[in-house]
């Protein structure tokens, strides 16, 4: 599921910005002198990450002794997904926006490009998006008439 939080707001998701930190201070500042030995600083991170250092967060046990592996089976295609009938379907483009009328652009992702996206109109001009059975966010159309620019998809209404 995806994660909302702002842009440049790094408070809002402690726990992965707390693992960058650990990151950067053990294979970042200074990097190593050639790909090889920088590969090496990493690997010997991950190693001690998940296999050596317990973390307060799973009760000081490592992560490596905790993780249970899935018994799903992962498919080598991922099928095709069909949404309801009662959904606009569009193409994201190469630039993580989807065209939205003749003129007007909506910013979804650019981890989307090529995939198709679901709206579903609210009422108002207000959309809520959708990738497969994820919301996504909401736009409202009656701001992309007076912009110049792409519009955003907002997590909330208010």
């Amino acid at each position: 599921m995806p994660v909302y939080s702002d842009p440049s707001h790094p408070e809002q998701n402690g726990r992965h910005e707390r693992m960058h930190r650990d990151l950067k201070a053990a294979c970042a500042k200074p990097s190593a002198y050639d790909l090889r030995v920088q590969q090496r600083r990493l690997n010997c991170f991950v190693k001690e990450y998940n296999h050596v250092r317990p973390h307060e967060a799973l009760e000081m046990q490592t992560p490596a002794s905790v993780h249970e592996f899935s018994t799903r089976p992962f498919p080598e295609r991922i099928s095709n997904f069909d949404y309801d009938s009662e959904l606009k379907v569009l193409k994201v483009s190469r630039n993580g926006s989807v065209r939205w009328g003749s003129y007007n652009w909506v910013y979804v992702s650019a981890s989307l490009q090529g995939k198709y996206i679901g709206a579903l109109e609210m009422g108002n001009g207000i959309w809520r998006v959708f990738y497969r059975n994820v919301f996504l966010g909401y736009f409202n159309e009656n701001e992309l008439r007076t912009k110049e620019q792409s519009v955003r998809l907002e997590t909330n209404l208010v």
